[in-house]
C-alpha cells in the first residue's frame, strides 16, 4: 500500500492522508524529524540507512494533513509465526509516532486512529510501538500517550532507564548529586594520573569493550565495530567515545550518541578490570556531567538497568548509576491487536 487517505469519524470530517516512505521523501522525513517534538536522529532515514538493506523490511508511514507531515512512523513489517507486525523500526532503540510541534489531543486521536485503520487495510495483525522517552521531548507530549491508550494500545512491557538531570554552571553540582562513595571515587580518580579525552579514538576502546562484555555478561555489542566506524562517519560530531588514559593506555570509555540537543545518551560503557583501582569511570562519568552542562544538554541518560524485557532488576547496575545522581524514566512499548474479521 503506497498511499490510503482516511477519514476520521471520530475526530471530525478531516482527511489524514497515509504515505508508505520512499526514497524521493527522504528530504521532506529528515526536515520534519529535524523539527520535531519527541525526534532524535535514531529516527532519520540516514540513521536507518545504514543498516543493510536486506535486514529489515522497512514499511515506514507519513501522515499528511492538508499536504502538510503532521507525523511519521519508523516502522518495518515484522513476521512472527503466523502474525504479521507493524513494528517500530527494530534498527534503533526507541521511535513510534514522531509528531510535530503542538499536536492537539483531537488530532493525536485522529493519527491514531488514521494508524489503526491503515494497518487494518494493509493486513498487519498487531501494531507494536516503542515511543522516545520523554527526557528527549522538547515539549509535553501526554496527548500522544492518552491518544494511544484510549484508542486501544495496551502497555506490553516496560523497561527503566537511569537519567540524570544535569545542571549549568554550578560549582558543587557534582558533590551534590553524587553519593559519598561515588565522589570519593571521583575524587580519588583526579589524583590518580588518568586523564580523560573527550573525542578518543574508538580503535583503542573496541577490544576493552568487547572483552568487558564478553567476561562480564557473555554477551557482544549491539553494533560491529564496522558498523560503529560506519556510524561515526555519518554522524562525527554526534558520537562520541570520552575515554581515560593512563599516558598511552585506555583504561575505560563511555560511546556517547548525542542524539539531539537534550540528552547525552550513554550506549557503551566499559572498562579494562586491570585499572580498576583508579576509578576510570568515575573520573569519565563526572567529566561528562560537568560537559554535558557546560555544553547545554539538559540530561545524561545512562540506558537501562532492567532485563528480558522488564521481566528482572540489575539492582547492582541500578545502585552504582544511582550513586551519581541519576533517577529512573520510563521506556514503555504498546501493542495494539487489530480484528481483521470486520
Amino acid at each position: 500500500m503506497e498511499t490510503v487517505s482516511i477519514i476520521s469519524g471520530k475526530c471530525g470530517e478531516i482527511m489524514l492522508v497515509v504515505k508508505s516512505y520512499s526514497k524521493e521523501l527522504e528530504n521532506e522525513w529528515e526536515g520534519f524529524v529535524g523539527s520535531s517534538v519527541n525526534g532524535t536522529f535514531m529516527q532519520e532515514r540516514k540513521f536507518l540507512g545504514y543498516h543493510p538493506s536486506d535486514k529489515f523490511s522497512d514499511h515506514s508511514l507519513i501522515f499528511m494533513e492538508d499536504k502538510r507531515i503532521i507525523a511519521v512512523l519508523p516502522a518495518a513489517a515484522v513476521q512472527q509465526e503466523d502474525k504479521r507486525i507493524l513494528h517500530s523500526h527494530p534498527g534503533a532503540s526507541h521511535g513510534g509516532l514522531i509528531i510535530g510541534s503542538s499536536l492537539s489531543t483531537e488530532k493525536c486521536l485522529k493519527l491514531v486512529s488514521a494508524l489503526v485503520e491503515y494497518c487494518a487495510m494493509a493486513g498487519f495483525d498487531y501494531i507494536r510501538l516503542k515511543p522516545v522517552p520523554k527526557v528527549y521531548h522538547s515539549e509535553l507530549t501526554d496527548q500522544l500517550d492518552f491518544a494511544l491508550r484510549f484508542s486501544g494500545f495496551e502497555i506490553e512491557y516496560t523497561e527503566l532507564a537511569t537519567v540524570l538531570e544535569l545542571s549549568r554552571g554550578e560549582e558543587t553540582f557534582l558533590k551534590r548529586v553524587m553519593n559519598p562513595t561515588a565522589f570519593r571515587n571521583y575524587q580519588k580518580a583526579l589524583k590518580s594520573g588518568l586523564s580523560v579525552i573527550e573525542d578518543a579514538d574508538i580503535n583503542d576502546y573496541w577490544a576493552v569493550l568487547v572483552n568487558k562484555l564478553e567476561l562480564s555478561h557473555n554477551a557482544k555489542p549491539t553494533h560491529t565495530f564496522e558498523e560503529i566506524k560506519c556510524l561515526k562517519e555519518l554522524y562525527p560530531d554526534r558520537i562520541k567515545l570520552f575515554a581515560a588514559y593512563k599516558e598511552e593506555i585506555l583504561t575505560a570509555g563511555v560511546l556517547v550518541f548525542l542524539l539531539n540537543e537534550r540528552v547525552i545518551n550513554c550506549f557503551y560503557i566499559a572498562h579494562d578490570d586491570r585499572y580498576q583501582h583508579m576509578r576510570p569511570l568515575n573520573l569519565i562519568f563526572g567529566y561528562m556531567m560537568e560537559w554535558g552542562g557546560q555544553n547545554g544538554f539538559s540530561y545524561l541518560d545512562w540506558g537501562i538497568s532492567t532485563e528480558g524485557k522488564g521481566s528482572s532488576v540489575n539492582t547492582g547496575l541500578f545502585r552504582f548509576k544511582e550513586g551519581y545522581g541519576g533517577h529512573g524514566v520510563l521506556r514503555e512499548c504498546y501493542l495494539y491487536a487489530i480484528n481483521n474479521s470486520k
